[in-house]
């Protein structure tokens, strides 16, 4: 091969090659941070790095960004954009299409969201959930099987949310049923200011072992939206349910009361891994032996991409259950399950 050739295939492979691209922040004290822009939801760009992970950064010491790739864009004057943004100047920008044709010149202080959840700017639907499955199962001194499976889906908008899920366990041994029961709830939050909304809620339960043919609760109430941010979720509520129960043996019974619940999830570790709790509390207002209590706490550690392997303790009790039945029932739970 001669030397020409040689070269000229070296200068292909160069102008072939993948140029490495990434965005660019520029700080008012001179420094510029490499990465990739993830969002801005309030005063504080995240912005992440190979070499630090995500970093929120004040907005305010932000001289310049030039963004690689187009990102969503909500400004001031709650115009909605999709586009790059090129800096154009100590603390203005241009907001460009991916065919490279101007959109706006902004001020950076005009730029109230970049990539923003639905939420957030009361633009679409964010989606997220789980599904869980977990089992056992013995064949040949002895059969036995258990199966679990539980699932959870949450649709939220800037204004409102919805949650729908379910649980449930199936036993058997040696041809006998040992675990039969189920659980679906539902529920919708209307939000009256960032933090407050109001829901109303519905439930229903069957346990053959506790001797719950149908038990269902239905209510009103409202709730506190202290922590919801990536990573990081907590809520409490209260309010007054009505619960019905239909008995195999004990005699059916209806009353009304109120509801106290907390729901949380933390990732921690600075990853994947998620540490969660919920109760449900519920008590009769005619009689104290009409209270109720449902709870998971548990631990998702990630093992691929969306799929998670949980272990999680589950416990039903009820103060007064029906006769010849514990009032406690606990629940070791190991599933694998998927999250979007």
């Amino acid at each position: 091969m001669s030397r020409y050739s040689a070269a000229i295939l070296l200068l292909l492979g160069l102008l072939l090659s993948p140029i490495a691209c990434a965005d660019q922040l520029r700080l008012k004290n001179g420094d510029i941070l490499t990465g990739e822009v993830v969002r801005k939801e309030s005063d504080r760009l995240v912005f992440s790095t190979d070499y630090a992970g995500e970093l929120e950064i004040a907005w305010s010491e932000i001289a310049s960004v030039d963004s690689e790739e187009a990102v969503r864009i909500v400004l001031t004057d709650e115009r909605s954009l999709k586009g790059r943004i090129v800096p154009a100047g100590k603390g203005r920008a241009i907001v460009q299409s991916e065919q490279g044709k101007e959109l706006a010149r902004i001020k950076l202080s005009e730029l109230l969201y970049i990539n923003p959840s639905a939420e957030v700017s009361g633009v679409g639907i964010t989606w997220t959930g789980n599904i869980n499955l977990g089992g056992t199962f013995t064949q040949g001194n002895s059969d036995t099987g258990l199966l679990h499976l539980d699932a959870e889906t949450v649709a939220r908008r800037k204004q409102d949310r919805f949650t729908v899920g379910g649980i449930v366990n199936r036993g058997e041994s040696e041809g006998f049923d040992t675990v039969y029961n189920s659980r679906v709830y539902g529920k919708y939050d209307y939000f009256l200011s960032r933090r407050w909304y109001a829901y109303v809620n519905a439930a229903g339960e069957n346990d053959r072992f506790r001797d719950i043919r149908l038990r269902t609760s239905t209510g009103v109430g409202s709730g506190y939206q202290i922590f919801e941010q990536p990573g990081l979720n907590l809520s409490v509520e209260g309010g007054l349910n009505y619960i019905m129960a239909d008995y195999y043996v004990d005699e059916d019974e209806s009353y009304p009361g109120g509801r106290w619940a907390l729901k949380y999830d933390q990732k921690i570790f600075g990853g994947d891994t998620e540490i969660f709790h919920q109760h449900e509390f519920l008590f009769g207002f005619l009689n104290g032996k009409n209270t109720l209590l449902f709870s998971k706490t548990g631990l998702r550690v990630p093992i691929a991409e969306h799929l998670k392997a949980s272990t999680q303790l589950n416990v039903d009790w009820a103060k007064e259950p029906s006769p010849g039945r514990e009032d406690t029932d606990l629940a070791l739970i190991f599933s694998v399950g998927y999250d979007w």
